[in-house]
């Protein structure tokens, strides 16, 4: 469980600990480029996360811990690396014990999340539904493929985003599914891998008319190619119910600066 002390190791490397001068073109390190991981490829956690102060309740002394796990303490829940089975496991961890402390309270779900493997995101999805609080979502930067599924999945009245804020829209694909790009084996292997593929297919699809309140062809046909949408669309689209503003607005306000969606993005 994510809940650690202090004193508890971080299991992943930071996004903050890779070496500023490493991402800095050089002559001597230009032949390296090829291997360099993507920038999807960089985790949360590890020695260098922000430590911040925190005051258990009947202490009298503070203690510092990771900047995650002290969101973890407010129920907040922050998405911003790709949604892989390890951090799957450990969303789903949390919830389950915030569910155990407290299943009257909403959690918040943030993302800032460039995608990630199908089977882990409906994972953390079965367990939002399993869960008796209600849930949170705001798109902060970016909701791609089943972080976009899982910001629309929030309590409706409750899934918000940023003026900025994207989201990718997609359906699965091979890698999404933890497979290679490129399948091989028996021809009747591959019918069995193609059938699953569809199968999370018209997951998807369903679950977004559920979301969006749009029929299935709606869905198969917009999804037929990557669907961006800015926090305007995504609200039009009805993935999301609203897009917060800086300051506070009235309808007129918000409905005025909706219109021109040159502001946003």
């Amino acid at each position: 469980l994510p809940l650690c002390s202090s004193s508890s190791p971080a299991p992943s490397p930071s996004l903050l600990a890779r070496p500023i001068a490493s991402s800095l073109p050089t002559a001597s390190s230009s032949h390296h480029r090829a291997s360099a991981p993507p920038l999807s490829s960089l985790r949360m956690g590890g020695a260098n996360v922000p430590r911040v102060p925190y005051k258990a309740p009947g202490e009298q002394g503070y203690q510092f811990m990771d900047i995650w796990n002290r969101l973890y303490r407010e129920r907040i829940m922050y998405i911003g690396q790709d949604l892989d089975d390890e951090f799957a496991n450990q969303m789903v961890a949390v919830m389950l014990w915030l569910s155990q402390e407290d299943d009257s309270s909403d959690i918040q779900l943030y993302f800032n999340c460039p995608g990630g493997e199908v089977r882990a995101g409906l994972a953390v999805y079965d367990t939002m539904n399993s869960c008796r609080f209600g849930v949170q979502t705001l798109n902060l930067g970016i909701a791609a493929a089943i972080s976009a599924y899982l910001c629309g999945a929030g309590d409706k009245g409750k899934r918000m985003a940023l003026p900025n804020a994207r989201f990718l829209l997609q359906t699965p694909k091979l890698e999404d599914m933890g497979l290679s790009q490129v399948l091989y084996g028996q021809a009747s292997d591959v019918e069995i891998e193609a059938q699953e593929i569809l199968r999370m297919r018209e997951k998807v699809y369903k679950g977004y008319m559920q979301f969006c309140d749009k029929d299935y062809e709606t869905i198969r046909k917009d999804l037929t190619r990557d669907l961006y949408l800015t926090s305007v669309e995504a609200v039009d689209y009805g993935l999301i119910d609203r897009m917060l503003l800086p300051l506070v607005r009235t309808d007129e306000d918000y409905k005025k600066i909706a219109k021109d969606s040159a502001n946003f993005g």
